[in-house]
């Protein structure tokens, strides 16, 4: 794992940690698009004892852990492996709440984890695949290198219909085809769901939907989710790619105390950004403070806003209705592209933007 794993520009994972401008960070996957109240604790732990306390939400639905160092990084690793969290094979988003909702296609996650299981060799940094299940919380507008999605009662891999007993093995004899091919940007939604309870159907019960700000997580709300999973919910957290949070198996959740979002009219949903300055080292503003001001000024409905520390935009791949870029010289504003477009306007000051 160390050695020539320790290095910038890894897609991160367990095993193969980045360093960023607050040490190095690694990432920990949910299992079938869980993670337990149990591993949830341990992370929340983990993160404190050899991180600093600060986990993200990634819009590939895994936890990144912050602010590790060299001589931490195998400690941390083996603090999950002892929870049966060191799942490093092929990256896998899966719908949040497949095994829990009804509505969403019975094969779902044995497909998912006959994938994980699958060789990773030879796939670049990034390849991933996408099951989409459907169900309330349907992965709808996303699409990564191989996407297998249920439709009606059957299942298409990149489009063409499949059957379901063959839907893995095809995904990973399709994954090692394209491996060597000329690659297409991944399509992300740039609408997620609304924060809130998402019932299942007529029963009264279903699932809610919580959002830390900004994506932004502490160890100890971590650790307090964990707690109100098993108390309210059926055990487990889902991580998704809106960087939100769901609990699975309820009739209500409060989760104001543990300081989430849990009001869908909430300002804060209208912006995405990335962890920004001084944490990354390439990014020329202080995203989540600029984040919180420009919150403060917007209007109920105001389209989304994707404020990015570099022209990277690793929080937001797809166009916004508004972008802004960090630069040396202030703010780049864009306007219904990505932060790499031509700007309409450079040196803004934060205060000409909200």
């Amino acid at each position: 794992m160390m050695g020539e794993d320790l290095k910038r520009g890894w897609c991160p994972s367990l095993l193969r940690p980045m360093e960023s401008g607050d040490g190095w960070l690694v990432r920990v996957r949910p299992r079938a698009a869980v993670i337990t109240a149990a591993v949830a604790r341990a992370v929340a732990e983990a993160a404190t004892r050899y991180g600093n306390g600060r986990i993200e939400i990634t819009n590939r639905a895994n936890l990144q852990i912050r602010g590790l160092r060299p001589e931490t990084i195998a400690p941390f690793a083996a603090a999950m492996a002892a929870v049966g969290a060191a799942d490093d094979g092929p990256a896998v988003l899966v719908s949040p709440l497949a095994g829990a909702d009804p509505g969403v296609a019975a094969e779902t996650r044995a497909i998912a984890a006959a994938i994980a299981r699958g060789p990773d060799r030879g796939l670049p940094a990034k390849f991933g695949f996408l099951i989409d299940g459907g169900g309330v919380l349907p992965l709808t507008g996303m699409a990564l290198d191989i996407t297998l999605r249920a439709v009606d009662g059957r299942w298409y891999l990149n489009g063409v219909a499949v059957p379901a007993e063959q839907a893995a093995s095809r995904a990973l004899a399709m994954a090692q085809a394209l491996a060597q091919a000329p690659r297409q940007v991944a399509a992300r939604t740039a609408l997620p769901p609304a924060i809130g309870f998402r019932p299942y159907g007529d029963g009264g019960r279903g699932a809610v939907l919580l959002a830390p700000a900004f994506g932004q997580l502490r160890a100890a709300q971590l650790a307090a989710l964990a707690d109100l999973a098993e108390s309210q919910g059926d055990g487990g957290l889902r991580p998704t790619p809106w960087k939100s949070l769901a609990i699975a198996g309820v009739a209500r959740a409060e989760a104001a105390d543990i300081g989430l979002i849990t009001d869908p009219d909430d300002r804060r949903l209208s912006i995405v950004t990335c962890v920004g300055a001084p944490a990354c080292g390439r990014a020329r503003v202080n995203t989540q403070a600029a984040a919180g001001l420009l919150a403060a000024s917007r209007q109920k409905g105001a389209p989304l806003l994707h404020l990015s520390g570099c022209v990277k935009g690793c929080a937001h791949p797809g166009p916004a209705a508004i972008t802004l870029v960090g630069e040396a010289g202030g703010l780049a504003l864009i306007r219904d592209g990505r932060p790499g477009d031509a700007p309409v306007a450079r040196g803004l000051t934060l205060a000409q933007c909200t």
